[in-house]
């Protein structure tokens, strides 16, 4: 069911958020670069730990995701696996807005389940460590997704799909063509009917991940009704 609630933000005000977050934190590593300094109010490592009074991201457990400004040259160092690793200014405006994406997704999950869990993510680098952070935002924002339009992520009658266009283009023939044949074969991977319901008789192609939520890397056939019940609120940011 779609939340009617006032106070639930949608797709498009998530989107500003998360660019003031982008603003906000991209000044803030500039901040640290220029003076060196630290915020008070970032959790921090308990003391006992082998990584004690070391910055940590909200809800990411002991793991460290700030860096300490002593590095080599004068450049950061952020802790991973025990060790410590130089990580250019570049990366850490990035690992900061990794950071930021993934918490607010965090929250916006657990504001309704309070117990879940993303799914642990391995990485033994700074570039790692953002990809794993990106990697927990674009699951915890499914998952905001999935509670509110049920019919989000992938359906039942899942089987063969196509590798998503790099690009935000429309389907080739060949790709079309190919959709319409699994769809035929094992039907709109959510209902299981392998009638499309469309005037042109053609499936629709059904991004997975949705692109509200990421970027898609494969394409599934969809019905007509089920594309409307899923597609259109997406679209329209009703979440």
């Amino acid at each position: 069911m779609i939340s009617t609630d006032p106070t639930e933000p949608s797709i498009l005000q998530s989107s500003y958020r998360y660019a003031a977050i982008t603003f906000e934190l991209r000044a803030l590593a500039l901040c640290l670069r220029l003076k060196a300094g630290f915020r008070p109010e970032q959790p921090r490592i308990p003391a006992g730990n082998s990584d004690g009074g070391q910055w940590t991201g909200e809800g990411s457990g002991t793991r460290p995701i700030f860096v300490s400004r002593r590095g080599p040259r004068g450049g950061g160092q952020v802790r991973i696996l025990g060790r410590w690793q130089a990580v250019t200014p570049a990366q850490e405006a990035r690992l900061a807005v990794s950071t930021g994406r993934m918490q607010e997704a965090l929250r916006a999950v657990r504001r309704h389940e309070p117990n879940w869990k993303p799914t642990p993510q391995a990485y033994e680098t700074v570039e790692g460590l953002i990809r794993a952070n990106e990697a927990i935002a674009q699951e915890a924002m499914l998952r905001a997704f999935q509670r509110r339009l049920p019919q989000t992520g992938l359906g039942p009658y899942a089987k063969e799909w196509i590798a998503a266009p790099s690009t935000n283009r429309r389907l080739s023939k060949a790709e079309q063509s190919e959709i319409d044949r699994i769809g035929r074969a094992y039907g709109c991977h959510w209902c299981g009917t392998k009638t499309s319901g469309t005037k042109s008789n053609h499936f629709i192609g059904d991004h997975q991940v949705p692109k509200s939520v990421g970027k898609p890397t494969r394409i599934y056939p969809h019905c007509w009704s089920c594309s409307q019940s899923q597609g259109g609120p997406l679209s329209k940011g009703r979440f």
